[in-house]
């Protein structure tokens, strides 16, 4: 797993770990290239087999100090924040004092996913840390451009995918979600909080006889390449297929692909293509 210049001298890595599998590719990646992973992992977000055998500390969400205390002790400074992360209501949020400052101070109730991410960056700079991308790690994730797999979109889908481009920037812009789904030039339906898989399925029963949907998923305009890059896996793949849709087409060098080679091999199966695309 090939690492990026600007973190080769690193050997230590603090890893803010949620759910999913890319928690364990980077910790992988750590112990490939001689770095000494510190995860904190999250309560009933984080996979048990993540952290065996690794230095860590389970903390609740909102526990900011204790996070900031377990890397300092450790003498750790580069951070990664990586993994699917439910959002928690304010009632399940039982923040130490550290987590009341920040959440005092963000407004939590007003602000997008995205300013949320950005304010604890902030934050973390603040306290002398600095974040990096997992893809500073593991880069063979981010999406490459073009057609990746057998399958190609044709120019009528080409030219759906470049509609499905400005409403899902757009949509970014408002810091609502990162995918939309197109269908013979019009977009059906818009992600919100539920997430592209549930997007996709929801999807289903709005699409019309004819050409076939699209799945389009970008970066958001705003957001930092650092924090919670958008990401496609095999149940992305499967949705897709299962809802009937003619492809995706996906932010090329701004979106994650958790297995590149297994997504590929399924895309091929289901005769779905996958596209990255330069914006």
């Amino acid at each position: 797993m090939p690492t990026s210049k600007k973190v080769e001298s690193i050997k230590r890595l603090g890893i803010i770990a949620g759910g999913g599998q890319l928690p364990f590719r980077l910790v992988e990646a750590c112990k490939q290239n001689n770095i000494e992973p510190f995860v904190i992992a999250l309560k009933g977000q984080t996979d048990d087999n993540l952290i065996k055998d690794i230095s860590h500390q389970w903390v609740s969400l909102g526990s900011a100090g204790k996070i900031i205390n377990f890397f300092k002790s450790n003498d750790v400074t580069d951070l990664v924040m990586i993994g699917s992360v439910q959002r928690p209501s304010l009632s399940q949020i039982k923040p130490d004092l550290r987590g009341v400052q920040i959440l005092t101070k963000i407004g939590f109730k007003s602000l997008g996913d995205n300013q949320l991410l950005e304010i604890l960056e902030q934050e973390l700079k603040l306290e002398g840390f600095t974040l990096h991308g997992i893809h500073d790690f593991c880069n063979e994730l981010l999406a490459p451009s073009g057609a990746i797999g057998e399958y190609k979109p044709t120019q009528s889908e080409l030219d759906n995918i470049e509609v499905g481009i400005v409403a899902a920037q757009r949509l970014g812009e408002l810091d609502i979600g990162q995918s939309v789904i197109v269908q013979q030039g019009i977009v059906i339906a818009v992600e919100g909080a539920e997430g592209t898989d549930e997007l996709i399925k929801r999807s289903k029963i709005l699409l019309k006889k004819g050409d076939k949907g699209i799945l389009v998923k970008t970066k958001k305009p705003q957001q930092s390449k650092h924090l919670d890059l958008p990401t496609i896996g095999i149940d992305t793949i499967e949705n897709a297929y299962n809802a009937g849709l003619a492809g995706i087409a996906i932010h090329a060098n701004n979106v994650l692909i958790t297995n590149i080679k297994d997504i590929t091999e399924r895309a091929n199966k289901y005769k779905l293509f996958i596209y990255g695309v330069d914006i």
